[in-house]
């Protein structure tokens, strides 16, 4: 009975666990490698390909990550794509042609443009902050008015004729890998650093699991709200110059649908889009799903139109087992306090 008792007690506390509920979609990524690799001849998994879909996800996981800060900390940002677009055209407007007149080298280019779109993020949160608007309705709105000023920035023109050192971001490499999959490693780092070691990222958890409890704990809600923001907006940059160095050229309709993947990546990896809950490792794994998804649909040469379908239905798979496995650990969560 003893032994029992402590398997019970074990099995409680591995359920109960906070990375408990990423088992699912750990298994559906094996799950899927598996049939995918079966079916594509061997060629998933191998070394290249694995690579590929790391630097294909570099986009939309900094994205995803740009959109954890703020809906952990209950409230959203619908303007991140268009904001990644702005970012990688005003860095490839200032390093070619000039930007408004203002031409310069690729660091200074690189800083100036995460300061623009942390702007943009300041703009953001400050509204959501300070007033009782809807946070989807003002970045909604501030998607489309930022779509309008990278076509007014760019003159409805493609910015091509970039410098090698704006390409390398993508396809140089630094101890073999790509300086591109370096940078989404540091991201996912520095996220994993702030919500997980410091105060502030816990005041984020409070502030969206309970707006009024952490308001009344002495937190300064307002202003935590607002910098996550700043942040959501900085990192958009850094997704868009990423994106043009990849691409080779800055476009006006650059990170179109990119909002719609991180969500879903965001959703895939347990972090809850009502705010106070979610992990680093949880984004990282939903947008490797998200890529992993797409390659492994191409390898299998699944049309375009069917990869739309299949693509909405394993979300769908994703997001529940993800659901089923976070109600597994809340039931254990209770029981175990219930007992003590």
């Amino acid at each position: 009975m003893k032994n029992k008792k402590q398997n019970s007690d074990l099995l409680t506390k591995l359920i109960s666990s906070k990375y408990f509920e990423l088992s699912g979609l750990i298994c559906l990524i094996i799950v899927y490698s598996i049939f995918v690799q079966v079916r594509s001849g061997g060629s998933f998994l191998s070394s290249n390909n694995i690579t590929n879909i790391l630097k294909e996800i570099v986009v939309y996981g900094i994205l995803s990550c740009a959109l954890a800060f703020p809906v952990i900390n209950g409230t959203f940002d619908l303007s991140i794509e268009s904001t990644c677009a702005l970012g990688g055209t005003c860095c490839a407007l200032m390093v070619t042609k000039g930007l408004f007149g203002l031409k310069t080298n690729m660091v200074v280019a690189v800083l100036i443009t995460v300061v623009i779109c942390a702007c943009i993020g300041a703009v953001n949160g400050l509204i959501v902050s300070r007033t009782k608007i809807d946070p989807f309705i003002v970045t909604l709105g501030t998607q489309t008015a930022v779509r309008g000023i990278v076509y007014i920035v760019c003159d409805n023109q493609a910015v091509t004729s970039l410098p090698d050192s704006f390409k390398n971001l993508s396809a140089g490499k630094f101890l073999g890998i790509s300086v591109s999959i370096w940078i989404l490693a540091l991201v996912f780092i520095f996220m994993a650093l702030i919500m997980g070691k410091t105060s502030y990222g816990r005041e984020i958890y409070a502030i969206g699991g309970n707006y009024q409890a952490a308001f009344i704990s002495g937190i300064n809600v307002k202003n935590v709200r607002f910098s996550t923001y700043v942040i959501s907006g900085a990192l958009s940059a850094i997704a868009g110059i990423l994106s043009t160095a990849r691409v080779g050229s800055a476009t006006p309709n650059a990170a179109t649908g990119y909002t719609t993947i991180a969500i879903s990546a965001c959703a895939i990896g347990g972090v809850s889009l009502g705010g106070g809950k979610g992990l680093t490792i949880g984004v990282f794994l939903g947008a490797l799903m998200m890529g992993m998804i797409t390659n492994g649909m191409n390898l299998m040469f699944i049309s375009s139109n069917w990869q739309y379908v299949i693509r909405g239905a394993l979300m769908i798979i994703a997001v529940f087992y993800a659901q089923w496995f976070n109600s597994m650990s809340n039931r254990a969560v209770s029981k175990q306090a219930k007992e003590e």
